[in-house]
């Protein structure tokens, strides 16, 4: 089924999912990208090594440039993970230092919450329950809906009990309220 022209075409089975409140929705930088205006990941990247001065003389910069490079060779971009310059800040910053940065690069004032507030929409079951993963660090669905609960590592849901998972999971961490100070958050793999 297509909601709109040129949409994308949801399957049946997926909808009555849905409906039936048997969906988890994951959400990645593009709600927060598509109307409030926040940087993807690779995006975060640059500049948070932007904010903390970098210089050209320093293997996260050369990197940086390569995964540029490759990008305009081949038109594909990701071929060089954000999250391995985040592993290389970490042998030159102190890591509260970079979540500094990440908190200060996703501040933004005023910013456009129609996106979060439709994700929150689509993830709400019929009994109310809400079901929304984020990998994002920034707190727009909080601010979309301050009422619901929040979880982020260590503390996680328990997926054996249906019911627990209710709100907003931050699957890799969240940064502090009014993007100050820091909150343990996962930047890299390593």
């Amino acid at each position: 089924m297509k909601f709109i022209d040129n949409g994308p075409s949801i399957p049946d089975e997926l909808l009555l999912a849905r409906d039936q409140g048997r969906v988890v929705f994951f959400c990645g930088a593009g709600a927060s990208l598509a109307k409030a205006g926040l940087p993807d990941f690779f995006g975060l990247t640059e500049k948070v090594i932007k904010s903390l001065g970098v210089t050209s003389e320093s293997p996260v910069h050369k990197v940086l440039e390569q995964a540029w490079q490759v990008q305009e060779e081949t038109g594909v971009s990701g071929l060089i993970s954000a999250d391995r310059l985040f592993g290389l800040l970490e042998r030159e910053f102190y890591r509260t230092d970079i979540e500094n940065a990440v908190a200060e690069a996703l501040k933004s004032d005023n910013p456009d919450l129609t996106a979060h507030r439709i994700m929150i929409d689509l993830a709400t079951t019929p009994t109310n329950l809400v079901r929304l993963v984020t990998t994002n660090f920034d707190r727009l669905f909080n601010d979309s809906d301050p009422t619901l609960k929040s979880w982020q590592p260590p503390t996680l849901p328990d997926l054996s009990r249906p019911k627990d998972l209710n709100g907003i999971v931050y699957l890799h961490g969240r940064v502090s309220e009014g993007y100050l100070g820091r909150r343990r958050i996962v930047l890299n793999n390593d």
